[in-house]
């Protein structure tokens, strides 16, 4: 798999219709070839963190800064290999996104 890949989850990121788990979320990442691959894992985000408001069923509560780094971590992939952006490109690869992020966040790639 060549195709470039930006994958976001959360630590409890579970499936309401089906039986994904955050586990096996995390399965996709390490299966993929390397070479513009990126993995975020939001500490305690569940899967409805990834819209701009509360969804009914949410247990956990949600932390304002995963918005953020969702936002800037997905339009800096996009300016990169849909632009061919490269400095949207040294920025991803580089430190800045893991200081927008929390300590406990994961934000890995290959």
């Amino acid at each position: 798999m060549t195709t470039p890949w930006l994958l976001m989850t959360g630590t409890h990121d579970t499936a309401a219709i089906g039986s994904q788990t955050p586990e096996s979320r995390r399965k996709v990442f390490a299966a993929l070839a390397p070479g513009d691959k990126y993995e975020l894992v939001l500490d305690k985000a569940e899967h409805s963190v990834f819209t701009e408001r509360p969804l009914p069923g949410e247990k956990q509560q949600r932390n304002p800064n995963h918005h953020r780094v969702i936002l800037a971590l997905s339009t800096a992939f996009w300016d990169a290999y849909v632009r061919e952006d490269l400095a949207a490109k040294a920025w991803l690869t580089g430190s800045a996104p893991r200081g927008l992020m929390d300590a406990a966040d994961v934000w890995q790639m290959k």
